[in-house]
């Protein structure tokens, strides 16, 4: 079985590992992938992880006995935000729905955080990982 501390430092290291390719779908000098193309994975990965996150508080409130209705529904109006954002053009509007659904997700976390129904150190893991991420839409969407 797995230790708590085991299990809490492998669960930083993969929310940290999974930041990388926004921070490196930042840099210019990537081979073979363009502006265009930086710009699409981009959003494509912001996609996926949105979804994850909000499968993760999914799965997290069905736990309870009478799962709290408003994050399940955000949540999932989130992802589906998240997902309809590749639909529209890649640019600005794309990438700034992505960066609220992102914020919203985190909003989720700290109700949920509020109930207790997750541990503290995780609450500020996401706060810091959600800095991250939403630092990297602030300097995609400043890029253009």
């Amino acid at each position: 079985m797995m230790s708590a501390l085991f299990s809490r430092r492998l669960t930083e290291a993969l929310t940290y590992a999974g930041a990388l390719p926004f921070l490196l779908l930042l840099l210019p000098g990537l081979p073979f992938l363009d502006a265009a193309a930086r710009l699409s994975a981009f959003l494509a990965y912001g996609a996926v992880i949105a979804g994850f996150m909000a499968g993760a508080l999914w799965g997290l409130v069905q736990r309870e006995d009478q799962p709290p209705v408003v994050p399940v529904m955000a949540s999932n109006g989130l992802e589906l935000a998240a997902w309809a954002s590749l639909l529209i053009a890649p640019g600005p509007v794309a990438l700034a729905v992505q960066f609220t659904a992102f914020i919203g997700l985190l909003a989720i976390d700290r109700q949920l955080a509020g109930r207790n129904l997750e541990k503290p150190w995780y609450w500020r893991l996401r706060l810091r990982i959600t800095a991250i991420v939403c630092l990297a839409y602030a300097v995609r969407i400043a890029l253009g």
